[in-house]
């Protein structure tokens, strides 16, 4: 038992030593030097502090405080330049170098912290983001599936449940953690789901489990006069999809439904171009294909975001720019500034990225979006 604990110890200390040298300024700035390839793009989900919030509604790996999100954003317009997703995309579409030293802030789903505690932090440093939102839940017209979901399985009391497309077998969610892992099980088997058998699936969840009577005395999502007024100021508002159902698994005509519809919602809205859009369920082993791709290229938009990381670069497509997503691990300045960097030398998937741009290649203007630049 001695000889393990001293293992351990030695593990430790060989991680914790190893973890200091990957964030220190030397190594950063060093790859900042040699590594020149394109900027970075950053993706936010939810910026609170109300422990409520991550434990009953949505994943804690997607929530930052927004004590934490000040001193990002001071640090990201301190150190490099913070420009709009529209400069990201217009020189990657026309096939042009992105500069290393731009940094893009971007949110998804359209939470209502985003506007409450986000917003403000952003324009006390003078930095612009891109919110992209799912269109029927602005102003919680209908609550986002999988915040239902995660609240539905937090809030049961019962210690298992029997769901048909589980073969009838019993759950067990008795305790927090195995609550989590139903949440994610679930979760995955709805990613890769067509739409009808989406909805049967959530339905029955909703029937078996039931939707807790509180879930909407909490705001979730932003309202349109949110919406907005943080456009007035110089936000970019995109489209994440009607329903954020995961768009490789649906069939065609429901994609295109999809994304016209959310298109349409928010230029009504707004009564300004939607050239922006991000794709949904970036967790899923694929969230985006150069199908989807030609169907976002063909309804309107000029780019498209994906969850994929790697460099916002010339090399690529305009409807398949890479993210770093930020969650609790980026606490740490010298962690972030360091995952900046290292997210620069690869593509988490370069087989999505080669079939986009395969399909729909940088330096050339695509069907249906050819007439809106956006900012």
């Amino acid at each position: 038992m001695a000889g393990t604990n001293n293992r351990n110890s030695v593990d430790d200390a060989v991680w914790k030593v190893g973890r200091t040298v990957r964030n220190s300024g030397l190594v950063v700035r060093s790859l900042a030097a040699f590594h020149r390839v394109g900027g970075t793009i950053l993706r936010y989900h939810s910026v609170c502090d109300d422990e409520w919030w991550p434990r009953h509604y949505m994943q804690r790996s997607l929530v930052v405080p927004p004590a934490i999100f000040d001193r990002q954003v001071r640090f990201l317009t301190e150190r490099y330049t913070v420009v709009g997703i529209g400069d990201f995309a217009e020189r990657i579409a026309a096939g042009k170098r992105v500069d290393p030293r731009w940094v893009g802030i971007t949110f998804d789903d359209g939470y209502e912290d985003n506007y409450r505690n986000a917003f403000p932090i952003l324009k006390r440093h003078g930095a612009t983001a891109a919110f992209y939102v799912v269109t029927s839940t602005v102003g919680d017209e209908e609550v986002l599936w999988t915040v239902a979901l995660r609240r539905a399985i937090k809030a049961c009391l019962k210690p298992s449940v029997s769901l048909s497309f589980l073969g009838q077998r019993s759950v067990d969610i008795s305790t927090e953690e195995k609550k989590e892992a139903t949440i994610k099980m679930i979760t995955g088997i709805v990613k890769r789901c067509k739409l009808t058998e989406v909805r049967e699936i959530l339905a029955e969840v909703r029937d078996e489990i039931g939707i807790p009577e509180d879930l909407r005395q909490y705001r979730i999502m932003m309202n349109w006069d949110e919406l907005r007024e943080m456009h007035a100021a110089g936000m970019t508002i995109g489209a994440h999809t009607n329903s954020h159902y995961n768009m490789p698994s649906l069939n065609t005509s429901d994609v295109a439904q999809e994304l016209v519809s959310a298109r349409r919602a928010i230029e009504e809205e707004l009564q300004a171009p939607v050239p922006h859009f991000a794709y949904p369920n970036g967790r899923t082993d694929r969230h985006c294909d150069d199908r989807t791709a030609k169907l976002v290229a063909v309804s309107g938009f000029r780019s498209a975001v994906t969850s994929l990381s790697g460099p916002a670069s010339h090399r690529s497509s305009a409807y398949c720019i890479p993210r770093l997503g930020v969650g609790p691990r980026h606490r740490s300045i010298a962690r972030l500034a360091a995952d900046i960097q290292y997210s620069r030398f690869r593509y988490q998937d370069p087989v999505v990225v080669d079939e986009i741009t395969r399909v729909l290649p940088p330096g050339r203007v695509h069907a249906g979006g050819a007439n809106s630049n956006g900012s």
